[in-house]
């Protein structure tokens, strides 16, 4: 055969090998979070550590040792309720509970309790793997229970960000405790994220990385489950009260993945659109706004439907 022949194979050989190392080394990256890497973070940075967080948004919160059903112990911040109303808050994609401070104290000063859980590897919480809901659920759960042992006559409610806001859509669905939702940021599947996140994150393009994230991904989590896919459980949520809320210049999750979100909610699914935010900035951009609003919506959804 010819020289070039052999020139063209190996090049072709080379760059399919290139092209299945950085898949495996993104799918690394997406699914990994070490505490060691976190504590590092936190050491450098102390001022960012949740504790910390809530003590600057003057939270005066409890830290709370968890366990999840499968042994996983969890850190989380608790405020109890004044008002007989708590919400879960649940922190995005390698993020923390601190990133939920301001919300909390937004919602304490109305009378909510609030519990904001570190999930499964982040924060302070055990674990190495993130599983986009298949083994988070349980984390939820923990906190869930905690507030139905020591607050039984608290309403719960759930409020999330960016992936957190994709789990309080799923949890929900299964957990009839959850009597209302705020989705802020939410993907409508963990395969529509990729495919918009892989652009923001890496440059890359979804075709053909994504398809070989999700395969590298399979001996730890199926990333098509629809278990951890929001826009299949959505006809679940059919009779709770749900708040969905889409920036127009999300660069992280696509936006168009909110409306469907709600078209394929019941009555009771609104959505909060704003063409000229960017993901996950309804409360930092909108403050006022945001504060009418979800306390509005939690106090129609979790008091007067007491009344």
């Amino acid at each position: 055969m010819s020289t070039s022949f052999w020139v063209g194979t190996t090049i072709i050989a080379a760059a399919g090998l290139f092209v299945l190392g950085v898949s495996y080394k993104n799918t690394h990256q997406l699914l990994f979070n070490p505490p060691e890497v976190r504590q590092a973070r936190y050491q450098a940075e102390p001022e960012k550590h949740p504790q910390q967080r809530f003590n600057q948004h003057g939270v005066a919160a409890r830290q709370l040792n968890l366990q999840a059903d499968d042994g996983v112990k969890l850190k989380a911040r608790y405020v109890p309720s004044t008002i007989d109303a708590t919400i879960i808050l649940l922190h995005g994609y390698k993020m923390d509970s601190g990133e939920m401070a301001s919300i909390a104290a937004m919602l304490v000063r109305h009378g909510f309790g609030v519990i904001a859980p570190d999930l499964r590897a982040h924060g302070d919480s055990e674990g190495t793997l993130i599983t986009f809901g298949q083994d988070e659920w349980q984390d939820v759960k923990a906190a869930a229970d905690y507030i139905t042992t020591h607050e039984p006559d608290s309403t719960l409610g759930i409020l999330g960000n960016s992936m957190g806001g994709a789990l309080s859509l799923c949890y929900a669905a299964q957990d009839e405790r959850i009597k209302a939702v705020v989705a802020q940021s939410p993907y409508a599947s963990v395969r529509h994220s990729l495919k918009q996140g892989i652009k923001h994150f890496t440059d890359l393009p979804p075709f053909p990385f994504v398809p070989l994230i999700r395969m590298f991904s399979l001996p730890y989590v199926d990333l098509d489950d629809p278990h951890i896919s929001p826009l299949a459980q959505m006809p679940v949520l059919k009779g709770k009260p749900v708040l969905i809320l889409m920036g127009g210049a999300d660069e992280v999750v696509e936006p168009e993945g909110a409306e469907q979100l709600f078209q394929a909610g019941g009555e009771m699914t609104r959505r909060w659109f704003e063409p000229e935010l960017g993901h996950v900035a309804f409360h930092i951009d909108m403050p006022e706004q945001f504060e009418h609003n979800i306390v509005e919506f939690f106090s129609n959804s979790l008091l007067h439907s007491r009344n």
